[in-house]
């Protein structure tokens, strides 16, 4: 009897003996599953607004033809055909590119999500990350897509001028009017068109959308006897009339900007002006005797100016924050053909080189030749650039 007690003593030994490392082992993967389960969490809650269907696909494409998700792009290049008005931006983690045959949507290896046929004289093109806008300058035809598939497409009954779209995708077109100097169509993210302005006396120069998407900032001229009498007109889409006009003496505002604080942003050729979205100028910074060599207004935070005394002499890039105060001006001894703003940098690009600037400090913090002999530079995000050329577009990561 005591032989056999001892043998269960021994056994029941052997057993613990074996189910601790058992233990161990399933405490091991509950903690890693738990891990990986803050880990998914985490990515969700900073990526909340980057996650969507689109960006979903993209990510299933990306596994399904074995792409390296986490590796460097630095020299990264994608090729294409040259094609005359051709039109290259920056679309999520690759790129939108429109020419008078059609529209390709591609991430930044090249990879091909979308092909259609455009058909367009003129093409133009607006990406950001929501969707992709192409429309025929001179034409009829507008389309809209994600990376997959086209969304909307219309086909106006006048002439289409320009357009544009926010960051929430809703979208603006001007077209000429039958009976009319001009006409502007709004429709939201839904495709849906919320509001339209035929304009009896102004002809329509440009247009963007308020980002809380309760508006739009217009510019517009008319004329009295000899006297051209540029305006900047809002309209909040609650009301048919327009809630408030500028007045200028001075010549049209070709490009302007509603800016996340309700500013409104309008270059013209003396300089440019600052108004808040009750219609009160908040102030205006003037050029002096440069000429704009190049521009971009679309930052939420500032405004980047590219001024020289000639047309294609050395440049003096100013920046501005949203109450035109100058938050810095630095000397750059080139000739600067794009610029584009992201953050608290500024990208920039002339025959020679590409550079990235940091804004607070006035100084070139990265450079790298232009050896693609690119013509436009976009932020791809803001740890790197993209130059595109008329045949290639080539990503270079900022040090």
């Amino acid at each position: 009897m005591k032989d056999v007690q001892e043998q269960f003593k021994q056994d029941d030994d052997n057993n613990n003996q074996f189910e601790r490392p058992k233990s161990a082992l399933r405490f091991a993967r509950y903690l890693l599953l738990l891990i990986m389960v803050t880990m998914a969490l985490l990515f969700i809650f900073t990526n909340k607004d980057k996650i969507n269907m689109d960006n979903f696909r993209r990510l299933l494409a990306k596994i399904d033809i074995g792409i390296s998700l986490g590796s460097e792009i630095d020299d990264t290049q994608i090729d294409f055909e040259y094609r005359e008005n051709s039109v290259t931006r920056v679309y999520k983690d690759g790129i939108a590119r429109l020419t008078g045959e059609r529209l390709s949507i591609m991430d930044n290896r090249g990879t091909q999500f979308l092909n259609v046929l455009s058909g367009f004289e003129q093409p133009q093109l607006i990406a950001n990350n929501k969707y992709v806008l192409a429309y025929d300058s001179g034409g009829t035809e507008l389309i809209v897509t994600n990376s997959f598939a086209v969304l909307f497409e219309k086909t106006f009954s006048d002439k289409i001028i320009n357009a544009s779209m926010n960051d929430s995708g809703y979208f603006a077109v001007v077209t000429q009017s039958d009976g009319y100097k001009s006409s502007v169509y709004v429709f939201n993210s839904k495709f849906e068109e919320i509001f339209k302005w035929d304009s009896l006396s102004r002809y329509i120069v440009d247009v963007e959308v308020a980002h809380n998407n309760d508006a739009i900032a217009v510019s517009t001229l008319y004329s009295e006897g000899e006297a051209i009498m540029p305006q900047i007109n809002y309209f909040e889409f609650s009301d048919e009339n327009i809630t408030w006009s500028v007045d200028f003496d001075e010549t049209v505002s070709p490009a302007i900007s509603c800016k996340s604080d309700g500013t409104i942003c309008a270059i013209f050729e003396w300089g440019v002006c600052f108004i808040d979205n009750k219609g009160r100028e908040k102030s205006r910074y003037q050029f002096e005797q440069n000429l704009v060599q190049n521009f971009d207004i679309d930052d939420e935070k500032y405004n980047a100016f590219v001024l020289s005394h000639s047309v294609s002499g050395n440049s003096t890039l100013v920046v501005l924050d949203n109450n035109g105060i100058m938050i810095s001006s630095t000397e750059i001894d080139e000739y600067i053909k794009s610029v584009d703003v992201m953050g608290d940098k500024v990208a920039l690009l002339s025959a020679n080189n590409v550079m990235a600037l940091n804004i607070l400090s006035g100084k070139i913090s990265w450079q790298r030749e232009n050896s693609s002999n690119g013509v436009d530079v976009f932020f791809s995000d803001k740890n790197s650039v993209l130059v595109v050329s008329e045949i290639s577009a080539v990503y270079n990561i900022i040090n």
